[in-house]
């Protein structure tokens, strides 16, 4: 019982995304950070310099993009995480801003 316990421990973290362990590695997304929507809903974005759908952004640094970087060029570090909602399919959780 206890060497089948083992085994099928083994093979769902074999089968576990690599996000799972604490592999994966950050990812830099580049462009203009901009406020979208009406108050009191509005989104913080990252608008990529070459086009493309905008990055929702999420997480702790939303207050310091919003106030220092608004309207400016920015690289940031960080991983792509699960839209929040349905009107956005990319969505970006920075952890380092790169300037």
């Amino acid at each position: 019982m206890a060497k089948t316990l083992v085994g099928l421990m083994l093979v769902l973290l074999a089968s576990a995304p690599a996000g799972a362990l604490g592999t994966r590695r950050p990812v830099t997304v580049s462009g203009t950070v901009r406020v979208v929507g009406n108050e009191p809903f509005t989104r913080l974005v990252l608008t990529p310099a070459g086009g493309g759908s905008d990055w929702l952004l999420v997480g702790p640094l939303q207050e310091e993009l919003r106030r220092r970087h608004q309207g400016g060029r920015v690289t940031l570090e960080g991983e792509p995480c699960p839209p929040p909602t349905p009107e956005f399919s990319r969505c970006f959780r920075p952890s380092r801003i790169a300037e």
